[in-house]
């Protein structure tokens, strides 16, 4: 799926091949000496359905748990406002070799033109725990900078 998005990659993380992943963009942020390498990823869900933005936030971590040796929500709460819905949320996460991870996850909703056009985003950011709080600010600004371009081809 191509959708117009425009945004600001933090300073230190660097745009790699999204490759199978399923999403749609992905950018890591290598840190010395750690064994996970941080990454932030966006990806695209077209809805045409009336499911509420917190039921999205909530099938991203049935799916994600599915996955993991476990997973903890440690907070969810809306952000956004009525006309584009929105919802974060923060994931503590354990992998199957014993690792923590600290998941950042935002769910975006964009209104289409009809209800069956609308679209959701999921921006993530997952790190281990020390370097998910160092790496917060940089992921903070990365969601405010998201936006989807109104007209293909012209100048922003």
């Amino acid at each position: 799926m191509t959708l117009p998005l425009d945004f600001v990659i933090p300073d230190g993380w660097t745009a790699v091949d999204p490759g199978g992943s399923g999403a749609v963009f992905v950018a890591v942020h290598p840190v010395p000496g750690e064994d996970f390498t941080p990454n932030i990823t966006v990806s695209v869900q077209q809805r045409p359905d009336d499911v509420s933005i917190d039921a999205v936030a909530a099938e991203a971590v049935e799916r994600l748990a599915r996955t993991l040796a476990g997973l903890e929500v440690l907070s969810r709460r809306d952000v956004g406002d009525p006309a584009a819905p929105a919802v974060m949320q923060l994931l503590r996460l354990r992998t199957g070799e014993g690792s923590e991870l600290i998941q950042t996850q935002v769910h975006l909703t964009v209104p289409g033109a009809t209800p069956e056009d609308r679209l959701v985003l999921e921006l993530a950011c997952t790190a281990a725990p020390a370097t998910a709080r160092r790496l917060s600010p940089g992921f903070q600004r990365f969601v405010a900078s998201v936006h989807v371009r109104q007209h293909e081809g012209t100048q922003q």
